[in-house]
Formats: C-alpha cells, structure tokens, sequence
C-alpha cells in the first residue's frame, strides 16, 4: 500500500548546486593548517580488496584525440551526432547517478528536455549500468541480516516480521516496482521533486527522513548506496552486505540493473554505445569499490601480567587467532597498546602489579592482526622510563606503523596521523585526559599528550579544513559502568563539536555506551582487546571493535564487533545470543535517542 509522504521544498535542486561544487572543490587545493609536523602516508589498498563490480556493458573504446585519429573506432561525432539523451531524473536515478549522467552530458550530447528521447531507468533490457540500493533501519536496531525471501514477503504480501513499514525516495519504489511489481506491504514515499535549495537544507532534509524512521515505531527504508549515514544500520540481506568488503554487487538482491530505452532502435545502439564509451570516466554505477575504505578501532591492549602469562604458556599468537581475520581486513587497523616493550623486561606474573612491560617477542602478536596505527595515550607507556618509550618507537618505527598520542616529545606526541586510503583522508589524534603524572610528554621528554582540549579543538578543526576527516581517541577516566561521567562528555562533545567524525575511549575495561553528536559518532569505552580484565567486573568479559566504512570522503558506516573474552588471555567473538544482549544493553539509554527527543531535552 502506497503513502504520499511529506512534501518538503528544495531537495531537487541541489543537484545543480551539488554538482557546481563538488566540481569547485575537486579543482581547489586544500588550505594549509597550523598543526604540527605530523606522520603522511599514503596506505596501498590490501592484495584482497575487493574486484570493481560487474556491469553489463560494451567493452570500452580508447580516447579518442585530434593528433592521432583512427579510422577504425568511432568518433565523438560518431557517438554523439543527433543523440537525444532525456534529461535524467530522480524518479528513476539517485542523486550520484543523476549528478554523474548531467555532469558528462554537459560536454555533449545537450540532455533532451522533450521527447522523444532515449531514458535510463531499471531494467535488464539494454544494461549501461546499475544501481545498488541497501535496506537500512535506525541505528540501536538489534537485528544484522534478513533473508531476501522476508523483503519480498514484505513487498508482495505485506508480511515481515521485523518491521511494519518502509520509507523511500521514488528511484526506489519504481526500481523494486520493476524488481517484484506494486507493493502491498505498507510503503511511504518522501517526495524529491522541488528543485532549488542550499546545501544546508539539504542536509536537513536529509536528516528529517532519517528521524521519520528513528522516531516511528518499526520503520526501515531503502536507499540508494551513496545515501548511507552513520545513524542508519545497513541489514544485510542473504550475508551480502554493500559496506562489506567482500560485497559481489553481481549477486546482491538490490543491485538494479539500468538500461537504456527507445522505440528507435538506431538512437538505442547509439545511446548504448555512448554509454560504454569514453564519455564516462568510470562505470555507470552509484557503487565503485576502490573508493571504499574501512577503520577498525579498538580498545585496551596490555600484553602483560596474566595474559602474558598466557602468551608465554599457549603461545603468543593465543589471545588474537580467533579475531585475526576480520582484523586483517581492514584498510587501518588501530591498536591501543599502554604498555611499552622493554630490553630488559621481566618473566610475568598474574599478580596485581601495575608497572607493565612486554618483550619484543610480542610484537608478534600485533604483527598478526594486521596493525596500522598504534595509540600511545595508554597510562603505562613510561612505566620503563625514556628509555623504554624510546626503544618501543624504535620497533614501531621498523615496522612503518605510524603512532599518536605519545612520542619522543610532547611536539612528537601531539602531532595527528594523517592517512589516505582509496582517495579517503583519515587523520588520528590522541591524548591521555587523566592526570598530567600519566601523560608527561613535554618539549625535552618523553611521554603520553596531556589533553590541552583547546589545542585538540583547533587541531580537529584545522584537519577539516585540509580535507580530512578526524578520529579522535581518549585515554580517559576508567570506569567499570556504561555510563560515562560528566569529564567524558565534556572532551568528547568538544572534538565531536569541532568536526571530529568519530571520538573512541581506549581507556576502558567494559564497554560504555555510544551516541550521535554534531553528525559525529562518540563511543566513550569499547573494553579490553587483549588484557587481564576477565572476571574483575560484572561486564569485563564484555567488549566492542568498532568498524568504520569510508567512502568517497566521507564516513558513511559503522558497524559494532562483539567479542567476549573465554579467561584472561582469549578473546572470541560473542555467540548470536550474547551479540543481542550486549546490543541490547549498549542501546538501552537515551543517549541512543534521537537528537531533541531525549528525556533531559523536552525540560
């Protein structure tokens, strides 16, 4: 059953200013900041990422140019004498695809504004490209996956039982129309056809689709790949999932085929082979994998005392072999490690002390999971002095794994990570936010950062002025509850507020609970990932790695790892029944309602 939905004005036109400035600003050079020296590497996509997708069109015909003509391939001429394109719309396209299909028909041919004239819409007749689409619902939802057979039951029956209705644009609706026919499950439609409005407004509309299903009872919606937000939760449908990188658009569900269409069958060939050819720059597609890129955070590592114990009885890989994999996956794994490796480092123990120290053997072990970037905000970084900072800098050092949040000096310690991945610019910053006797990096010694949250303010705000999207993490007061204090908020609203994309706490023996803030994700505590913690606290066999999906600059994704520790060195991860109850009590706060509705909001 279909419903009007809400006619707002202005969404339509921001193509035209969209595209005007998202070609102004690829043209521009990026400012320079006032920040510290800082670490710039450009990381290569892994040996396994994933293959470009599959689409269903002409193999492509070489450039063309006036210096060297070939008699045998077709010219611009050739291709686009008399071609009467129609001018796209949204009623069939998403916003990218109708951006991508304007911004080369600008060149030529002129789009058709009458008819007839050659359209592009979903179909498998005469394919030029695809469209994929993904089922997404409010963030704190519990459930990851349904079968493709339950969305169809939905479709063509009405019948689901994890959500009543679906909320969509109209590319949408006539794409899943041409997939299963008319729906008679409960369908709403958020009308896109007003033309003109500023990129604020079109940030609001956004925003007001999204809190139509945040606040409606068991809402999910359908959106096209590009349209993904951070506050939607992507459900996989048959294990496939866009945001994964093993994701094969080729057998994907929602993956809509795109064909050209003409009653003239001479302008169709043309159409088609001016779609397979040079005039565009990349496959006729809203999804393009080498523009994909994936964080992974986590929280404490402290190969020490037990779980060291551990390491040299089982072996040092022990505490990781069941989460290595997925680890490995990332394009930026991150690691929190607090404590320092030392030349002269004792056997351990499982006692209580708390002046922490590993072997270089252990290193080992990070090796294995596929480290990128090591945090060194933890408190236990100088429990060997200088010289164990500075031997622990040299062996990240020789591994070309970048550090932040502690260095050689307080200049060292200070300075962001600045990282590039698939065109995506990810930069790390870091402090320790406890008392300074924990962070004493200063101009002549080594050492954590202090937080001088003016400074971390500037900093975020500066990287975002160079094009960079910031994630910053805390070693921050420790807590054995979900609630974070009053001192958490605070630092973490302040980066978040300044253009931070994600603020994580790396202090944390359980996890605490996450929110939305400023368009920003804030996770005050993720847990252990490899420590002694199990059995201290009600939820310390508890803990999150947080995934984080990039694309085309910007963090469209997260999704929440649960793993649970086996003792006090083996982590694995959590079963299906345990994943809901750790998701279950991650969501039951009102920290995870939407902005404006929470209790403390409406006095």
């Amino acid at each position: 059953m279909l419903k009007p939905f809400k006619n707002l004005r202005g969404f339509s036109g921001f193509l035209v200013a969209f595209l005007i400035m998202s070609l102004f600003f690829t043209a521009c050079e990026p400012s320079s900041g006032s920040l510290p020296t800082s670490t710039e590497i450009a990381l290569e996509p892994p040996a396994t990422q994933t293959a470009p997708p599959t689409v269903t069109i002409p193999t492509q015909t070489p450039l063309i140019t006036e210096e060297t003509p070939d008699p045998f391939e077709p010219t611009p001429d050739d291709l686009t004498g008399g071609l009467r394109v129609c001018l796209p719309d949204r009623e069939h396209l998403s916003l990218y695809l109708e951006s991508s299909m304007l911004a080369t028909m600008n060149r030529e041919p002129n789009p058709s504004m009458s008819e007839p004239c050659t359209t592009v819409k979903a179909g498998d007749a005469h394919q030029i490209g695809e469209m994929v689409l993904a089922l997404v619902a409010p963030f704190p939802t519990v459930i990851d996956e349904i079968k493709t057979a339950d969305l169809q039951a939905f479709w063509q029956k009405g019948e689901s039982e994890h959500f009543d209705s679906l909320m969509m644009f109209p590319y949408a609706l006539n794409s899943l129309t041409w997939l299963w026919g008319e729906p008679i499950g409960d369908v709403e439609i958020f009308d896109s056809t007003p033309y003109f409005m500023t990129a604020y407004e079109y940030e609001t509309y956004a925003h007001v689709f999204m809190k139509e299903a945040w606040t409606r009872e068991r809402t999910w919606a359908i959106v096209a790949f590009e349209e993904l937000h951070p506050r939607w939760k992507v459900i996989a449908l048959d294990g496939q999932s866009p945001i994964h990188k093993s994701f094969k658009p080729e057998t994907y569900p929602l993956t809509i085929p795109l064909s050209a269409y003409d009653e003239d069958s001479e302008q169709l060939e043309r159409a088609i082979r001016y779609f397979g050819n040079w005039k565009l720059a990349e496959p006729f597609s809203n999804y393009h994998p080498d523009k994909l890129a994936t964080v992974i955070l986590t929280g404490v590592t402290a190969m020490a005392r037990a779980t060291a114990v551990g390491m040299d009885e089982r072996g040092i890989l022990v505490p990781g072999e069941d989460l290595a994999d997925v680890l490995k996956e990332a394009d930026i794994l991150h690691i929190s490690n607090e404590v320092p490796f030392a030349e002269n480092c004792p056997k351990q123990s499982r006692g209580g002390y708390l002046v922490f120290c590993s072997p270089a053997s252990y290193m080992e072990l990070l090796r294995s999971i596929g480290t990128d970037v090591v945090e060194l905000t933890g408190d236990h970084f100088q429990d060997y002095g200088s010289a164990g900072m500075l031997y622990t800098l040299d062996l990240y050092a020789k591994e070309g794994w970048p550090v932040y949040g502690g260095g050689k000096d307080i200049f060292d310690a200070r300075a962001p990570i600045k990282l590039e991945v698939n065109g995506n610019k990810i930069a790390f910053l870091g402090c320790n936010a406890k008392s300074p006797n924990f962070a004493q990096a200063s101009e002549t010694s080594t050492g954590a950062y202090h937080c001088d949250m003016d400074y971390m303010a500037q900093t975020v705000k500066d990287l975002v002025e160079e094009g960079y999207l910031p994630i910053v993490t805390f070693q921050h007061e420790e807590r054995y509850a979900w609630q974070p204090n009053a001192q958490m908020t605070r630092d973490f609203d302040i980066v978040l507020n300044a253009g931070a994309v994600i603020a994580s706490g790396s202090q944390a023996h359980q996890p605490h609970f996450a929110e939305f803030l400023y368009d920003g994700f804030a996770h005050y505590g993720l847990g252990n990932l490899f420590f002694d913690q199990y059995g201290v606290g009600e939820y310390t066999h508890w803990a999150f790695i947080d995934r984080h999906v990039f694309y085309d600059g910007r963090h469209i994704s997260t999704e929440l790892l649960t793993i649970r520790f086996l003792d006090r060195v083996k982590a694995t991860w959590a079963s299906p029944e345990e994943r809901v109850e750790m998701l279950e009590m991650l969501f039951d706060t009102g920290r995870m309602m939407w902005p404006g509705t929470k209790p403390w909001e409406q006095q």
